[in-house]
């Protein structure tokens, strides 16, 4: 990254590029329903590792900081979205937990989830861990300080999944469109993921 370039040129710029990802995963959902019943797609992997990878490193201009970013990307997103067969049931199970301990979830779950059968909000620990991952991933390919990507990706990721089924959702209804609701909830999941993401790397690069 261009040190001269500012923070809120790079958080536009990766808010664009994990926003699109998020997009064409969406999308890609929405074009497998009703077979679909996870959203751990691994296309997603491809769009979010591609387009995330190469705004995070938008302003550098060097052909190999944008391949390695690729590259990190598709690790950190394949190796939870493989290994989510071993790893999702006690999450799963977990979050429901921690969920049911929250006010709101005595008044309307359906609204963390996506019509008719992708779960989004009940898998937000797997989604944190996703993250976290991911985090991990660029640091060690971009050589970056971890813990601060580590946790910033995590928590975004994490939040992503609760805040984006519940705009998707109240997007949807309001044009009573199943395919809004789809493309605004992984939108802003990418969004959310690709600020607090590009926020550590542009603090803590080195």
């Amino acid at each position: 990254m261009d040190i001269k370039t500012s923070l809120k040129k790079y958080l536009l710029v990766n808010a664009i590029g994990f926003g699109l990802g998020g997009l064409l995963w969406g999308w890609i959902l929405y074009s497998e329903l009703p077979n679909s019943g996870s959203p751990f797609h691994f296309m997603a992997i491809i769009t979010m590792g591609l387009f995330g990878g190469i705004s995070l490193v938008w302003f550098n201009k060097s052909i190999k900081n944008i391949s390695k970013s690729v590259l990190a990307g598709f690790l950190g997103w394949g190796i939870v979205f493989i290994g989510a067969i071993v790893i999702v049931y006690p999450l799963f199970i977990s979050g429901l937990i921690l969920l049911s301990l929250l006010p709101f979830y005595f008044i309307d779950t359906e609204i963390l989830n996506l019509m008719p059968s992708i779960e989004i909000g009940n898998f937000w620990l797997v989604f944190l861990l996703t993250g976290s991952i991911i985090g991990l991933s660029y640091s060690l390919f971009l050589k970056l300080k971890k813990w601060p990507l580590i946790w910033r990706s995590g928590l975004g990721l994490g939040l992503a999944s609760l805040i984006g089924p519940v705009i998707g959702n109240l997007t949807g209804d309001l044009f009573n469109s199943i395919l809004i609701s789809y493309l605004t909830t992984f939108s802003l999941i990418g969004i959310i993921l690709g600020i607090f993401l590009s926020w550590g790397i542009y603090k803590w690069r080195v």
